[in-house]
């Protein structure tokens, strides 16, 4: 008999059900308790398994479930609970939730991607803790600005400068981690610095092999339609990987302000009186198609040359 699987993750159990058959159990969140599971899923026909992303307790599940060949998926939180919203399922408990995830399992798309490289998990890491250390730094500057005591000028000063170092250290660790990634690296282009090359390594693996509707959707900036009769509302993009369309607006900046041909593309739309906001978003999606392009066909960067005037 085909199951599907609905796991509800917390800091400390798994609570499982399993759908046709309506059974439930609870396992404890541990190395011991994923070994039971693995082993009572492999028993059966499991067609597939669905966690809910759970602030990080679901990772450790999530890959020994996969390295045991399970068909295993995350699926964002906000699509079970439109699915329960939709089958007008009110309550909520973490065994109605795993419950709800076996649905979920049963009857919503989501591809079972294949486990990530430990070069690329360490990469992720480094750049999730390399964001968190730069917004720290970011905030005592701002603090730095307002503060007008000696001491509290001095003390912000120091902690400005000891976190500038971790960021130093953080980048030399990310240089190495990347040498060691099984993605081939990108050519030379305008705003394609160490950053997004990273991050495009570590949490777009997809670059290169999808075509430039479904890249630019995957990352958010395909902008969906918003229509109902003769009446047109405007276009939004929406989802995605957000880290990746944090890292791409500062990199599209500065290809723009390097005089590429993103320069003519976002002065146009400017010109013909597009929003600001949505110029960069158009050049944003261009520049990414780019680099979806290059990884594809392993070439480099060589579109037309702006004509200055």
């Amino acid at each position: 008999m085909d199951t599907y699987v609905g796991i509800d993750v917390s800091r400390d159990e798994l609570v499982i059900h399993s759908l046709p058959d309506e059974r439930a159990w609870c396992l404890p969140n541990t190395v011991q308790g994923h070994a039971l599971l693995i082993e009572r899923l492999q028993a059966g026909t499991c067609c597939k398994i669905a966690l809910e992303a759970s602030g990080g307790y679901e990772h450790a599940v999530l890959d020994a479930l996969l390295q045991a060949g399970l068909p295993a998926v995350r699926l964002c939180a906000r699509r079970p609970r439109a699915l329960a919203q939709a089958l007008g399922l009110t309550a909520k408990t973490d065994a109605l939730d795993a419950r709800l995830l076996a649905i979920a399992a049963q009857w919503l798309p989501a591809p079972v991607r294949p486990l990530v490289p430990p070069a690329v998990q360490t990469l992720r890491e480094l750049l999730q803790l390399r964001r968190a250390v730069v917004g720290q730094r970011d905030d005592h500057r701002r603090r730095l600005k307002q503060a007008h005591h000696p001491l509290i000028r001095q003390a912000l000063s120091s902690l400005i400068a000891a976190l500038q170092e971790q960021v130093d250290r953080l980048q030399q660790q990310i240089t190495q981690a990347m040498t060691q990634c099984p993605t081939s690296p990108l050519p030379k282009a305008p705003g394609l610095g160490p950053i997004l090359r990273a991050t495009l390594m570590a949490r777009l693996p997809e670059l290169g092999s999808l075509d430039r509707r479904k890249i630019a959707a995957l990352v958010g900036l395909a902008p969906f339609n918003h229509d109902s009769g003769r009446w047109r509302g405007k276009r939004r993009i929406a989802g995605g990987r957000a880290d990746v369309r944090r890292v791409l607006y500062m990199a599209t900046w500065a290809a723009i302000r390097a005089k590429s041909t993103l320069a003519i593309t976002y002065q146009r739309l400017v010109e013909q009186g597009k929003p600001k906001k949505l110029a960069l978003t158009a050049c944003m999606r261009k520049y990414l198609t780019m680099l979806n392009a290059m990884a594809r066909d392993n070439a480099s960067w060589s579109p037309p040359q702006p004509q200055h005037k």
